[in-house]
């Protein structure tokens, strides 16, 4: 066998390039992340889903001037024959493609590794011929000759099984279909990827304008490949099946940056994933955008602008309320102000904001972090959420002190925040002397604007396109800071809000159906009918 000389990145990316395999910018990136990293050019575009693997490991070969080794070359009782320990090839990670007069092939996927090709011809005493194969072929063919010579070892049967879900979760065709299955949904603007385990493989399902749209399956085949991917991805155990677990992730998609928070729970079929999208460039701090009326937006920033108190976002989870407080602090973030934030977790980085992560596993929690807060002389805090009776202590406390700060909490409504933070232990007095403001709110589809609802190319045929918010603003008055602190039920204290101009979300809803923003049947879907909507046909 002749010898190779080592593989040169610069080189073998220009004939990427010159090929048209790969554009200059992701060949720049591709590199740059293998030496940072120490890994092979040819792992790292694998890693980084920037080739199919077949095109990859066709063009190395040429690159190398070797022959490709396809998966129907292989002979598969030459391993026999030969005498090689199938154990042994999987080491090296080499396999018997076929013999004639002039020798045997063998193939690899390692450019390193051609060494090795060298040693086991001296062994057999046979010129040797190096030829390049794909992963996937090298790993496929071991697999089935260790397959066949493997014990009845329960234990050692998990351990291999493990060492192939790993190999897979590594090969260029499961990496390009994970890749393919986020970028699609960032392009759509997905905000949660459902990728469900079910009896025939993976439903994959996106999160779009708040419901949920089935995609293409992945079938029972790479179902578990995905899922180890995934796992891979989000430097999860990949051996744990029976237990959920969380992690993050990042990726590129067309030039930005995707964050990814993973969560993954054990179901009947095999394991269920969701992935949170968290796209920055899609982040528009603006109320406008969000579908903020102009004067609503002028209520929310003379609230925020105010020198102390605090401001509340009320609403379920997935109604837009981080969004909403971001927006509120970028219109208050000045050099003048020091804004510190304590998040879980963090969904986007503000410049010029402090923010910090929430840990339970080293004990920082909101009321740790609040407490660490309250001694870095802060002019405004950006609480995550008020969930438990300590950090709501500490917020109203920051607040009496001269402290502005913004939170959420998980209610139906403005007037339900009052009661949870009463029911969490705040006396009525002191909750009446800091609260400035309740927001309530839910994101409601958007009619498609092209199409007026009948559906069209632009919406998907969906008719809907796009999301907009619904809210309503409690402003605390004078009078109603008194009724707080007083004890009055919640039906005097809307009464006495509703004087001073308040109104509820239904009505709210109501103008955007008579607007035409909205459909009927979308804002009572948002709203439910337990917000008291009636709209007439």
């Amino acid at each position: 066998m002749n010898k190779h000389s080592k593989l040169n990145s610069n080189a073998f990316l220009n004939d990427l390039i010159e090929h048209g395999l790969i554009r200059k910018e992701d060949a720049r990136r591709a590199l740059t992340g293998s030496q940072e990293t120490g890994t092979s050019i040819v792992k790292t575009l694998l890693e980084f889903g920037l080739i199919a693997e077949y095109d990859l490991f066709n063009a190395l070969a040429k690159h190398m001037k070797l022959g490709f080794a396809k998966a129907e070359m292989v002979d598969a009782d030459l391993t026999k024959s030969l005498g090689l320990q199938p154990e042994f090839l999987r080491r090296v990670e080499v396999i018997a493609i076929g013999k004639d007069q002039d020798g045997v092939a063998l193939a690899t996927s390692d450019p390193a590794n051609l060494e090795a090709l060298n040693s086991i011809g001296f062994h057999l005493n046979v010129p040797v011929t190096a030829m390049i194969a794909a992963p996937s072929t090298v790993k496929a063919v071991l697999a089935a000759l260790t397959g066949a010579t493997e014990t009845k070892d329960t234990s050692a049967a998990s351990t291999t099984d493990i060492e192939r879900l790993k190999a897979l979760a590594n090969d260029g065709p499961v990496i390009k279909l994970v890749n393919d299955i986020i970028a699609k949904a960032a392009e759509a603007g997905a905000s949660d990827i459902h990728i469900e385990a079910v009896e025939t493989g993976a439903r994959v399902r996106y999160r779009i304008d708040g419901v949920l749209r089935t995609e293409h399956p992945v079938n029972e085949v790479d179902k578990a490949s995905v899922v180890s991917r995934l796992k891979v991805m989000a430097n999860l155990n990949i051996s744990e099946r029976r237990r959920p677990q969380d992690g993050r992730a990042q990726i590129s998609v067309r030039g930005r940056t995707i964050d990814i928070r993973l969560s993954t729970l054990p179901t009947q079929f095999g394991e269920s994933i969701v992935l949170r999208l968290l796209d920055r460039n899609r982040l528009k701090l603006d109320w406008a955008a969000l579908g903020f009326p102009l004067e609503r937006a002028g209520d929310i920033e003379q609230i925020v602008n105010a020198p102390n108190g605090i401001f509340l976002v009320a609403g379920p989870t997935g109604s837009g309320k981080t969004t909403t407080l971001y927006t509120a602090l970028s219109r208050i973030n000045t050099e003048e102000r020091k804004i510190v934030s304590v998040e879980d977790p963090i969904e986007f980085s503000l410049e010029g904001v402090n923010q910090v992560q929430v840990d339970p596993q080293i004990d920082m929690t909101f009321a740790r972090a609040l407490r660490s807060i309250l001694r870095q002389d802060p002019d405004v805090i950006m609480v995550g959420e008020i969930r438990d009776q300590e950090t709501a202590e500490i917020a109203v406390r920051a607040a009496l002190v001269g402290r502005m700060v913004l939170s959420t909490i998980h209610t139906n409504d403005s007037l339900s925040a009052v009661t949870r933070l009463l029911d969490l232990g705040v006396p009525a007095y002191l909750l009446a002397a800091t609260l400035r403001g309740v927001l309530s709110q839910r994101l409601v589809r958007r009619l498609c604007q092209e199409c007026r609802g009948t559906g069209c190319n632009n919406c998907g045929n969906s008719g809907q396109r796009g999301r907009i918010v619904v809210s309503e603003l409690l402003k605390m008055t004078p009078d109603l800071a008194q009724s707080v602190s007083d004890g009055k039920q919640v039906s005097q204290l809307e009464q006495l809000a509703r004087q001073s101009g308040f109104q509820p979300l239904s009505e709210s809803g109501k103008a955007l159906i008579e607007s035409g923003e909205a459909s009927r049947e979308e804002v009572l879907r948002t709203l439910g009918a337990d917000l008291g909507l009636q709209v007439s046909q």
